[in-house]
């Protein structure tokens, strides 16, 4: 009887151990990105690693920056939403993300200008940016966040 107890405790942590490593509900994570301070035309390439256990991420991926500045401005679009390109389904991967500085990543519609700053200067953007993919399936995945990045401002 003894053995036979034994037998199916280690039955089960096998079982247990064996569970598939990816869910249905895709999983992000940022992996990289290409700068934390973005100059006036540059560019932000965020890359972003992906499970699926479907492989079944090609349909929409979401943006939203969130402007960290204390002064509060009226904002340009800070939702966006791209469709992914049907790719092989693969259960993991990477997606880059190229955000260009006058598409993107401008957040205040006019930035505000530095208070009793010689020559004058304006406020450069400081921004949060929160990412989210949605699977073929409806799937939302949890949400990434860049952390602040700066967006020189000149105009």
């Amino acid at each position: 009887m003894k053995k036979l107890l034994i037998a199916g405790f280690v039955l089960i942590v096998l079982l247990a151990c064996n569970k598939d490593k990816f869910q249905t509900k895709p999983q992000i994570s940022l992996k990289s990105l290409s700068t934390k301070v973005v100059p006036v035309g540059g560019n932000l390439i965020v890359t972003l690693s992906y499970t699926d256990k479907e492989g079944d991420i090609s349909d929409t991926l979401f943006f939203k920056k969130e402007r960290l500045n204390k002064r509060v401005v009226p904002t340009l679009r800070d939702s966006v939403k791209y469709p992914i390109p049907d790719f092989p389904a693969y259960d993991k991967g990477e997606i880059g993300l190229a955000l260009r500085y006058e598409d993107h990543l401008k957040s205040a519609q006019a930035a505000p200008s530095i208070p009793g700053s010689n020559p004058p200067a304006v406020e450069s953007d400081t921004l949060n940016i929160k990412i989210w993919i949605h699977d073929k399936a409806g799937n939302s995945s949890d949400t990434v966040s860049t952390g602040p990045v700066v967006i020189i401002r000149v105009d």
